[in-house]
C-alpha cells in the first residue's frame, strides 16, 4: 500500500524528498549515485548514446529537433523529449514490488456505472491550461474503481499529466475522501450504494495507495508539463528561485510597463488595449476599430457602426485593413503587417487602477522598445503549415515571434533566458514559465461585457480551438503575470511514481501484458489542431 499522507505534509514531504534527492544518495533502477544530478548525467549520457541509433530515431513520433535540445529538456529515466528506452526496466521494477496477492486472488469489476461530474476549479487543475483537459479528480475515480495500489496505468494521451496526478492521489486519504468516500484507518476505501432493501449502506471497494502511471503523448509541451505536474518539488527553492529571476528582469524591463498619471505620477501598466484599423471605402481614412464600433454605454462591440469623418454606414466587413511595413530585425527584412494602435491603458497609481488614451510618454515608451535590440534568443520560424498556424497570414502574423507584442517578446525572452538556465535543478521554474506563457501572446482578448459592466475577468485567453488574434487584442503586463502565477505552480508529486516519454500512442515501446489499467481520453482528432495549438509552446 501507498503511503498515507495528508495535504497539510505534501510540502515539508516534497522539501525533504527534494533535499535527499539533491545532497544524498539516490537509487534509480538499481543503481545508486552520489546525488541527483550525478543520476541525471549518467543517464542522460545513456540517452545520448540511445539517440545515435537510426533505428530509435525512426520510432514514430520521434521529434523534431536537435539532439541537445531534446536533452536539455529530458530529465532521464524518468523523463525523456522522445521516445523513453528505460519503461521496461521501469515495468519490472515496479511489478517485483507490487503487494502480494492472496492465494486464490481473482481480479474482478463490474462496469463503472455511476455518474462522473468535476468542477474545472480546482486549483491543480488551474495550474496549467490545456486543450480537453481533464479533471484529475475524475480520473480518480476509475482507477480506485479498476485497480489496487501499486498497479500500473498507462495514459497513451496524456495531455498535462492529469492520470499521473490522479494515480498518486489515489494514495492521498483527504484527496479520496473529497470524492465522497470514506477511508478505513487500514486504508480500505468505501462508497455509498444502495442495496436490495433500499437502504444507503458503505461497502469497500477499493484500497488506499498509490498507482505507478506511464504518461505517453506526442507532443513535448504536452510531455513537459506532465513531467513537471508528476515530479517532487522542493517548494521554497523554486519561491526562492522564480522571485531572483523576476526581480532581475524587473530591474531590466520594468521601465517597459510605466506610464504617467495626469500629475507626472509613475504609475504601473496592468494591461493595455490594442486596436486593430481599418480604411473607410467612400473617405479613404483611417479608421480606428475601438473608438468607431465600441458603444461605451451599451457595452458592446456594434457590428455596424458610422465612419468618424464621413458618416457612412460601416462593417468590419466592408473596410480595408491599414497596413504598416515595419523592418523585422529577426527576419532581417521588411515585413507587411496590419495596423494596430494602443487604444486604452489600465494602470495603477497610488494603490488605485485608473485607466487613460496613450499619450506622447506611452507611445515613446512603445517605440524605444521597438527600437532596442533584442539580446536574448527568441523563436522567429515561420509557423508551422496548418488551418490555425496560418490563420493569420493575411493580417501579416507569419512568424513566431509576431505574435508577441515588441514589450513582452522582449521580457518573454529575458525571463526564458534565465529560467531554463536553472530548469533542470529547480524543477517546475519551466512549467512555472509555460504555464505563464500564454499570458504574453497577443492572442488575449478583451471580454467586452464584463470590461463594461466592471465584472472583472477582463482579459480572455486565446478562445478554445484557435490561433485567432482579435481586432481588440489585450497586451499584459507580463512581468505581473509572472509574479501571479509563482503560487499557481502546483505541488502534488511527493514522490516519483510515474515516467514520461514523447513518441506517438502506436509506438511505445510496454511490454506485452504489463500494464492493469488504461486510461484512454483520446484526442479529437482534427477538431482540435493540439500540434498545431502547442507551436507557440514548442517553439
Amino acid at each position: 500500500m501507498g503511503k498515507d499522507i495528508s495535504m497539510g505534509d505534501l510540502f515539508t514531504d516534497q522539501s525533504a524528498e527534494n533535499e535527499r534527492a539533491v545532497s544524498g544518495p539516490v537509487i534509480c533502477l538499481g543503481m545508486t549515485f552520489e546525488n541527483d544530478e550525478a543520476r541525471r548525467a549518467h543517464f542522460t549520457e545513456e540517452l545520448r548514446k540511445k539517440m545515435q541509433d537510426p533505428e530509435f530515431r525512426k520510432v514514430e513520433g520521434f521529434p523534431i529537433g536537435s539532439d541537445e535540445d531534446i536533452l536539455n529538456l529530458s530529465d532521464p529515466p524518468y523523463y525523456t523529449a522522445c521516445p523513453n528506452p528505460w519503461i521496461a526496466d521501469f515495468i519490472a521494477e515496479w511489478a517485483a514490488q507490487k503487494p502480494c496477492q492472496s492465494e486464490g486472488y481473482h481480479y474482478h469489476r463490474e462496469p463503472f456505472a455511476a455518474d462522473v461530474s468535476e468542477g474545472k476549479n480546482d486549483p491543480i487543475y488551474n495550474a496549467h491550461s490545456y486543450h480537453t483537459k481533464v479533471p484529475h479528480k475524475a480520473i480518480m475515480r476509475y482507477i480506485l474503481h479498476y485497480t489496487q495500489p501499486g498497479d500500473i496505468v498507462f495514459d497513451g494521451f496524456c495531455g498535462t499529466g492529469m492520470t499521473g496526478v490522479a494515480a498518486q492521489m489515489c494514495g492521498d486519504r483527504e484527496a479520496v475522501m473529497s470524492l465522497g468516500y470514506q477511508v478505513k484507518p487500514d486504508g480500505t476505501i468505501l462508497q455509498e450504494e444502495t442495496n436490495e432493501d433500499g437502504k444507503n449502506v458503505w461497502t469497500p471497494f477499493s484500497k488506499l495507495g498509490a498507482r505507478r502511471a506511464v504518461l505517453n503523448d506526442l507532443s513535448p509541451a504536452a510531455t513537459f508539463i506532465a513531467y513537471n505536474y508528476n515530479t517532487p518539488v522542493d517548494v521554497a527553492a523554486f519561491e526562492k528561485e522564480a522571485k531572483r529571476i523576476l526581480n532581475e528582469v524587473e530591474k531590466e524591463c520594468g521601465w517597459m510597463y510605466e506610464t504617467r498619471h495626469s500629475d507626472a505620477r509613475k504609475g504601473r501598466i496592468n494591461f493595455t488595449i490594442w486596436s486593430d484599423v481599418f480604411v473607410c471605402p467612400e473617405c479613404a481614412k483611417e479608421v480606428v476599430f475601438w473608438k468607431a464600433a465600441v458603444d461605451k454605454e451599451l457595452g458592446c462591440v456594434k457590428d455596424e457602426f458610422d465612419c468618424p469623418h464621413c458618416s457612412i454606414r460601416l462593417t468590419k466587413r466592408n473596410m480595408e485593413r491599414a497596413w504598416v511595413t515595419k523592418y523585422d530585425n529577426a527576419l532581417g527584412k521588411p515585413v507587411k503587417r496590419s495596423k494596430q494602435v494602443p487604444v486604452v491603458i489600465n494602470y495603477t497609481v497610488g494603490g488605485k487602477r485608473v485607466e487613460k488614451e496613450p499619450d506622447a510618454f506611452d507611445l515613446d515608451v512603445i517605440e524605444r522598445v521597438s527600437s532596442q535590440k533584442q539580446p536574448y534568443w527568441f523563436p522567429s520560424e515561420r509557423m508551422m503549415e496548418g488551418k490555425e498556424t496560418r490563420r493569420n497570414d493575411p493580417i501579416g502574423a507569419t512568424h513566431v515571434n509576431h505574435y508577441y507584442t515588441d514589450r513582452n517578446l522582449y521580457a518573454m525572452s529575458a525571463l526564458r533566458n534565465r529560467i531554463f538556465a536553472m530548469n533542470r535543478a529547480v524543477v517546475p521554474l519551466g512549467m512555472w514559465f509555460t504555464s505563464s506563457h500564454v499570458w504574453g501572446t497577443r492572442l488575449n482578448r478583451l471580454l467586452a461585457s464584463n470590461y463594461f459592466k466592471k465584472k472583472g475577468g477582463v482579459i480572455g485567453q486565446t478562445l478554445q480551438g484557435t490561433l485567432y488574434i482579435s481586432s481588440i487584442a489585450v497586451e499584459t503586463n507580463l512581468l505581473e503575470r509572472f509574479a501571479l502565477r509563482i503560487k499557481s505552480v502546483p505541488f502534488t508529486a511527493t514522490s516519483r511514481s510515474g515516467i514520461t516519454e514523447t513518441c506517438s500512442a502506436s509506438a511505445n515501446s510496454l511490454p506485452d501484458s504489463c500494464i492493469d489499467y488504461l486510461f484512454i481520453d483520446p484526442p479529437f482528432g482534427s477538431n482540435i489542431n493540439y500540434s498545431e495549438l502547442n507551436s507557440l509552446w514548442e517553439s
